[in-house]
């Protein structure tokens, strides 16, 4: 049996679901005391064929959520399905689910090919055919020399690899990842990372992915889905969940961002189509996206991203310009990261690429700063009113 190319798996996933729908939570809860909620009325469609990443901080939900798919715990309430069957009740060996976890979970006293094997074994594969998959998942894994060893003869990259080549030797639709790159150091987790995501888009396999990693979120998935106490705080493309987060949790969870608290004086309709507010921050007006249209009074936090700062704030695009006195710069290599006092005595942090001239720039100067409205945005502050 030949493993399937994309657009085949894509032709009999067809067959089977209409709406384009792999896996659907709905209004699913899960809850250990009965008080509690772990999981809060989830409802979530996953797509057949993306690579979708569950992200946030610890105890947020999304392991949660994962083991509920997984069928290693049970839902308090709701349905979870696959291919539009309700599996909720299922065993975990009968959804056909490959898995790949944070500890490999390789079995140390079996060789590299049989711990490849085992899924095959377990669902009685004729032998011959197991030879032939392990070796093409090997060979896909780049690890086909490597087939007699023990997992304790293999580096941490080299048996997550091999996790990844079991995981998959069974032709699953539907794969699991639970913190697969935790263990790794930096290099070696983005190098994996890239080895993943070839993978997925050879495979065409769908994948439910794990992470804390809010650049291996950014940097993987097709969409991301943000989770904040037990409920999904935001969903979407990653650039969108980066450029345009929808609440301050997003916000300051995803990247790196300055906010700035301020009351909304006016907003209005742009040319572009889109609303604007200016905001009174510490007796300073600045302009940002917002939303949806709010009242004067509105409490708000601008949110801004230290890259979107400029230097070069005389420049006629920037509708926000402010004089700063620089307290700390920080060198990075590839950047340099400027902490830049207002007037209001707020810190913006500032990025700048690393040019020739950053050499002038000292602690104590006076620097103009500035940004586009474009790019900022006025979110809800916490009891803000509109």
């Amino acid at each position: 049996m030949k493993m399937l190319n994309v657009s085949q798996r894509r032709h009999h996933a067809n067959e089977k679901s209409a709406d384009g729908n792999h896996v659907v939570f709905s209004q699913v809860e899960k809850s250990y005391d009965g008080a509690t909620h772990v999981v809060k009325s989830l409802s979530l469609a996953v797509r057949r064929g993306e690579f979708l990443t569950l992200l946030g901080p610890s105890g947020s939900g999304k392991t949660t959520t994962l083991m509920m798919l997984a069928g290693f715990e049970a839902p308090t309430a709701g349905t979870i399905s696959i291919d539009g069957v309700n599996l909720t009740t299922t065993p975990p060996h009968k959804r056909g689910i490959g898995m790949v976890f944070q500890n490999y979970a390789l079995f140390p006293h079996m060789s590299i090919a049989d711990n490849v094997a085992f899924p095959l074994a377990a669902r009685k594969t004729p032998r011959n055919e197991i030879g032939r998959r392990v070796s093409q998942a090997l060979e896909m894994v780049k690890m086909r020399n490597f087939a007699s060893r023990r997992p304790a003869q293999l580096s941490g990259g080299q048996q997550q690899r091999i996790a990844l080549a079991r995981a998959l030797v069974f032709e699953p639709a539907l794969v699991l990842m639970d913190e697969p790159l935790g263990a790794l150091d930096k290099q070696l987790r983005e190098h994996m990372q890239t080895e993943i995501r070839h993978l997925h888009k050879m495979l065409g396999v769908t994948v439910v992915y794990v992470t804390h990693d809010q650049d291996e979120a950014l940097a993987m998935s097709d969409r991301v889905a943000i989770f904040n106490n037990g409920m999904i705080e935001q969903i979407g493309e990653p650039a969108e969940i980066y450029e345009s987060p929808n609440t301050e949790f997003v916000s300051r969870f995803v990247g790196d961002n300055n906010l700035l608290d301020g009351v909304v004086d006016e907003c209005y309709a742009s040319s572009s189509g889109d609303y604007r507010a200016k905001v009174t921050h510490g007796g300073c007006q600045f302009e940002a996206l917002t939303a949806k249209p709010l009242v004067s009074g509105t409490r708000v936090s601008v949110v801004l991203r230290p890259e979107r700062v400029s230097i070069a704030a005389h420049d006629t695009d920037f509708e926000n310009r402010v004089n700063s006195e620089i307290i700390e710069s920080t060198y990075f290599g590839d950047h340099v990261r400027l902490t830049c006092r207002i007037p209001s005595g707020n810190d913006i942090a500032v990025k700048v690429a690393n040019t020739s001239g950053l050499g002038s720039l000292r602690s104590g100067q006076t620097l103009p700063i500035g940004w586009r409205s474009v790019d900022s945005r006025a979110l809800l502050a916490a009891g803000g009113q509109g």
